[in-house]
């Protein structure tokens, strides 16, 4: 068995992430990190036309030059993504040493974390591992649940969020609220949304709530 990596969505908002390297990989780990409101700072001498617009947009900062260890300091998370396996051994050294998530692209013993193959649809994000031992699997299988997931989970999880906050006022214990949670996802609600009448989901919902706070459960 491979070792055991722990899977979790980290909040990255505002949080200061570093990438080393301006090529094609390097860009795609910029532009999921902007998704999640990161500041990015990238440091590479040469960059992409698409990172040299994000700088000129102010979207990142580019450092333009060689990366120094010490470009990872302050840093949340660190993508290495460079040809010079010297820059990433030294990027990966000092960044564990600071006890900063890292991952150097394509180098399992070079990563204290690893990036799943991620399908998001609205709100809902799918991220599938095979533990680093086979990406074009992870990929594989996200594309195919990617097909079995209908477009109808996003004004469901619209729902759902709009509905949290009066179920905690409803329904004050966690245990109530996820049993009116479960009976939500499971029941009337989520056929209504499928046959796109939405406003008679958001009513069989309330009403649901409603018996569910009458009834103390």
């Amino acid at each position: 068995m491979g070792k055991a990596y722990y899977p979790m969505f980290a909040d990255l908002e505002g949080r200061r992430c570093v990438v080393i390297g301006g090529g094609v990989v390097a860009q795609r780990k910029v532009t999921m990190l902007l998704r999640c409101g990161a500041r990015v700072t990238v440091v590479s001498p040469d960059i992409t036309n698409r990172l040299s617009a994000y700088a000129k947009q102010g979207r990142i900062q580019h450092i333009s030059r060689r990366a120094r260890p010490t470009d990872v300091r302050g840093a949340w998370l660190v993508y290495a993504a460079t040809d010079d396996q010297r820059i990433n051994e030294q990027v990966y050294r000092t960044a564990t040493q600071l006890r900063i998530f890292t991952n150097v692209v394509d180098q399992k013993p070079l990563c204290s974390f690893i990036a799943p193959a991620i399908f998001t649809r609205g709100s809902l994000t799918i991220a599938v591992s095979t533990g680093g031992a086979s990406p074009s699997l992870s990929k594989t299988i996200r594309d195919e649940l990617a097909q079995r997931v209908g477009t109808e989970y996003v004004p469901l999880l619209r729902l759902l969020g709009a509905l949290r906050p009066i179920a905690k006022r409803r329904l004050p214990e966690y245990r109530d609220r996820k049993r009116y949670f479960d009976q939500l996802v499971k029941g009337r609600v989520v056929d209504l949304i499928r046959a796109g009448k939405r406003r008679e989901a958001r009513a069989e919902a309330l009403s649901l709530l409603a018996r569910s706070s009458r009834n103390g459960h």
